[in-house]
Order: C-alpha cells, then structure tokens, then sequence
C-alpha cells in the first residue's frame, strides 16, 4: 500500500510539473474535449507532443449538404513517406453505414520551423477523406497543420453520381463462369508499383538583355499539384453460385479531389539568359491506389463490390524549359508597384509567396495504371500545378552587364501576386 502511494504522489507531482508548460489552449479547452485534453497530457508527461484533429465531413450533392445515412466514410493517412511514396496510405477509418459527422484524429505535432515572431510551424498532416452514397461518391485531399493541441476543421466534399457503364457479362448459364466475377475478399486493396510521370506547367522564368534569370526550387520547396478519383460498382446477381451475373456496373469517371503537396527531390532550376521568357515544367510522379471491396452490400441475393482509386502526386525530381512565353511588361516602364535592384546587389534572391490556390493550365496526359491482380486502370484527362506551395520557389537574378546609366534595374511581381510565380523586369526608369 505503501508503494503504491509513493507511486501514486510521484505521478501527481509530474503532473504538476508538466501542466506549466502544456500549451494554454489545452487548459482551456471547451468541457466536451476534456477527454481528449487529458490524452495529450498523458502524452506530454511521456515526451511525446501528439494533438487531435476533429474533422467534420460535410458531403454535398449539388451544393445540398447530404443528410441520411452514407454508404461508408473512409479516411486515408498520406502524412510522410511511408503513406505517401514509399507504400500505401493508411486507411484510418472506414465506417459502412453512418451519417457524416465529426471524426478526432490523433496526430503527431512535429516542429519544423519559426516564424520570425517566434511562432512555431509544424509539419502538414496530409488526409484524404471519401464518402460514398448508393448513387454518389467524391473525395477530397486536405492538408491540415496541427497549430493548436485540438485543431477543428470542417471540410465539404463535393458528391459526383455514378453513371451506369458498359460490361462484360450480364448472364452466364449455370456451371459457366463469367467474364467479370467478384474474385476479391472483403477489404482487398492494392497499390500501384509504378509512377507515371508527366510534365506540367508551375511557373515561368522572364528575364531582360545583361541578366540571367533562375526560376529554383530545393530540397526544401513543397509545391502542390492537381488530386484526382474515380468510382466504380459492379452489382451481381448471385443466386445460381458459383456463376455471378453482372446486372449493373456504374462509374464517376475521374473527378478532381482537391490538392497535394510534393517534395521536391533535388535542387534544380530553370535558366532564361537576355530578353524572353520560358514556360517552367515540373516532371511530377502519379500513384494510383485501388480499394476494393467485395460482397459490399448483400440485398436480396445481390451483392454490390466496390472499387474506388486515389490517384496522388507523390513525386518532383525535375524542372525543364518549356515554350516561348510572349511578355509585353519585361522592358516596358515599370507600374507603380515596382521594386529597385542597384548596382551594390548584382546577384539577388527574389522570394516568391504561399497563398494563392489558383490552378495553372491543365496539361492533357495518359496514365495506365496496373494492379498485381492484373486489373489496369486509365487516366485520360487534365493534371495542374497550383499556385501554391509550402516553402515556395524562388527567383535567382544575376546582372551579367547594366543596362541603363543608373547601373539598377526594376522588376515587379505579375498582377503585383507573389504568388503569381511571375516576375517581369526593365531597365526603363519608372515615369
């Protein structure tokens, strides 16, 4: 009894000297996340810094919040290599048969950096969120950073309907075996082993006569590209088993689900030496993962299967020169915005900014995707970089030879956007 009150008063006085330095939102957390305040605390006591993620799915068919019960809700973890490029993602939830609602996610909050105000940034958890209905179905791939130990988030996830498709088979006599059978067990999943890869637009490099222009990213540079889906059922007749009749297949085709962040691999760069300007291509990696279900739901001796793929920009190991660009601002007077560069600096760095989520120009590409079960799978439409990143890119500038009396040199960010990726230059004087 003894042992157990030291043990018990020496747990009481962690405790205490812990709750100095636990983060203030935790001590003041809203009565009904006590629970979840009480296990950061126990992970803090034991050295690690972990938070909750409280998720509201709200799925919408034409803009109308969908209210009655879903087929299944499904959560992916693509945080890290491991879920990201290196293998599959985590399927973290997969509730069949629920109302949207609110999930609490637990997460690890990992420091990366600091502001200069002394604000710490922590590293992006990466989720991807799918809903289903009986004749809908979307998805969305959110990026969520853990600033606070609970972090309340509520996303919309637009619904796109399943169209009926053609198939193989629909009949097959008794004994026979069909050329589409549900083969799979329950909660089979594979993923594919190779990448396909394409180059897209993500910025353009302009430059002047006497400079040399470099559009960079590092190690460092996170830049997002376009999220892709697509669904698919199959529902079998299965009253003389072993044969399966298929009676329906229907498909979403592929739809756009949101935005990803890659990492670039390497330091690279895009040159443009005098006067042009050149489009910016990154060579970006594709991995498509296939979730099947089968036997999903048994009605009536029907069964449907359930096949969904997640299609994720996982990869960036290259930048190359595109086509020409026309400017007609680089060499005009500069506008009003205009910043000056002197003779003192002939070798700048012009920090681009986070914040915009425009897309770029959609690239047409053809991806075919193949499975060890020997199912394959086709993209065939647009992908996009966005104007967005996570420690951007940059602008190198190095004036090889001045170009006007006052040895300095004006530039400004197209559409006055740092996040535009675009900066013009003159050696004009502003009027």
């Amino acid at each position: 009894m003894y042992r157990n009150r030291i043990i018990f008063a020496s747990i009481i006085l962690i405790v205490l000297i812990a709750i100095p330095i636990t983060p203030a939102i935790i001590l003041k957390t809203p009565i009904e996340d006590t629970l979840l305040a009480e296990q950061l605390l126990l992970d803090l006591i034991q050295g690690k810094l972990t938070g909750f993620i409280k998720l509201t799915i709200k799925p919408v068919i034409n803009g109308v919040p969908v209210q009655d019960t879903v087929w299944f809700i499904a959560i992916h973890n693509f945080t890290g290599s491991e879920h990201k490029y290196g293998g599959l993602s985590d399927r973290i939830v997969y509730d069949k048969f629920v109302k949207p609602g609110t999930y609490n996610i637990k997460v690890n909050r990992i420091p990366v950096a600091s502001t200069p105000t002394g604000k710490t940034i922590y590293k992006p958890v990466e989720l991807y969120v799918h809903v289903a209905t009986e004749n809908y179905a979307g998805g969305i791939y959110v990026v969520i950073e853990p600033d606070q130990p609970i972090r309340s988030v509520e996303i919309t996830i637009p619904l796109h309907k399943r169209e009926p498709a053609s198939i193989t088979c629909t009949s097959c006599s008794r004994g026979s075996t069909a050329n589409l059978q549900s083969g799979c067990p329950p909660d089979a999943y594979e993923v594919s082993q190779q990448l396909q890869y394409a180059y897209v637009k993500c910025g353009e490099c302009h430059s002047i006569n006497g400079i040399e222009a470099r559009w960079t990213i590092t190690t460092e540079t996170h830049m997002y590209f376009s999220h892709h889906s697509r669904d698919l059922t199959y529902k079998w007749w299965d009253m003389y088993a072993p044969c399966y009749a298929l009676l329906e297949k229907t498909d979403t085709g592929w739809y756009d689900s949101g935005k990803a962040p890659v990492e670039s691999s390497k330091e690279d760069y895009v040159i443009q030496n005098n006067f042009g300007a050149v489009k910016v291509l990154a060579d970006v990696g594709y991995k498509c993962e296939r979730w099947y279900d089968s036997n999903f739901v048994g009605l009536d001796g029907e069964h449907v299967d359930y096949e969904y793929y997640i299609m994720t920009p996982v990869d960036l190991d290259d930048l190359k020169a595109g086509d020409q660009v026309s400017c007609s601002e680089c060499g005009s007077t500069p506008p009003s915005d205009y910043h000056v560069i002197a003779e003192s600096t002939p070798d700048v760095k012009i920090e681009f900014e986070v914040g915009d989520e425009s897309y770029w120009e959609w690239t047409s590409v053809s991806f075919t995707f193949s499975f060890s079960s020997g199912k394959t799978i086709s993209f065939g439409a647009g992908i996009s970089a966005v104007r967005k990143s996570i420690n951007p890119p940059y602008l190198r500038v190095i004036v090889h030879s001045w170009g006007n009396q006052n040895n300095c040199y004006y530039y400004w960010f197209e559409d006055n956007s740092k996040h535009s990726y675009i900066v013009h230059m003159s050696w004009i004087p502003p009027s």
